[in-house]
């Protein structure tokens, strides 16, 4: 119970906070591998910190919830490398991309891109209104650059923001999404860095194939 306390206590000096902090779940496949199968996937999720207790709420028809119903270990991996989620969002990263640790004798993997990350062990499973919790608690922690600290950017929060919505429209075709994602683009033109406009080129070709004047 106090190592719990203790690792609650680590979480800031990692980017999860309070509330909703957005990470990059890297999982093992469930799927053993077969020709073009990846081992590892990446998925942006958000970790969920609430009076004092971290979940998720994971969703059917994802890899991310297809995996955690049987892997006990996840990493959440925190970067601000725009590209890098969007790539996760949408595609298949290459198993060339993820490290792997030995954590209690499971094969964990991690994504190598990134600044830090968390090891996370499954607690609990909960499946309930078309959804599976699952309670976290982080047990194992990596810094892997020497970027400390990044100062809030609306272009690269706005590009999460797109990928969330643009996600959304593939599965409903709503067209507020899409009106969601021309206030983000905007946003990201004006505020984002180099990085963040990189990630726009990326989704300019998603969503080549809807109507849409991005």
């Amino acid at each position: 119970m106090k190592e719990t306390a203790k690792n609650l206590e680590l979480m800031s000096q990692f980017g999860i906070h309070e509330g909703i902090s957005e990470i990059i779940a890297a999982t093992r496949n469930v799927s053993e591998k077969k020709e073009d199968t990846c081992l590892f996937n990446a998925a942006p999720i958000g970790i969920i910190w609430k009076n004092d207790k971290m979940f998720l709420r994971l969703f059917p028809g994802t890899q991310t919830y297809e995996n955690l119903m049987r892997e006990e270990y996840f990493t959440a991996n925190v970067t601000t490398d725009s590209v890098l989620y969007v790539n996760s969002t949408f595609y298949d990263l290459d198993d060339s991309e993820f490290s792997t640790l030995d954590f209690s004798g499971t094969i964990v993997p991690a994504l190598k891109g990134t600044d830090r990350y968390v090891v996370f062990r499954c607690v609990n499973r909960l499946l309930a209104q078309g959804s599976m919790i699952i309670d976290i608690e982080p047990v194992g922690f990596k810094i892997q650059t020497e970027n400390v600290g990044f100062l809030p950017n609306r272009g690269f929060y706005s590009v999460i923001e797109i990928c969330v919505h643009l996600t959304r429209y593939e599965k409903t075709k709503d067209p507020a999404y899409i009106e969601l994602i021309k206030h983000h683009w905007s946003l990201v033109q004006r505020c984002g860095r180099k990085r963040d406009k990189e990630a726009l080129s990326i989704l300019k070709r998603r969503l080549s194939g809807f109507d849409t004047d991005c």
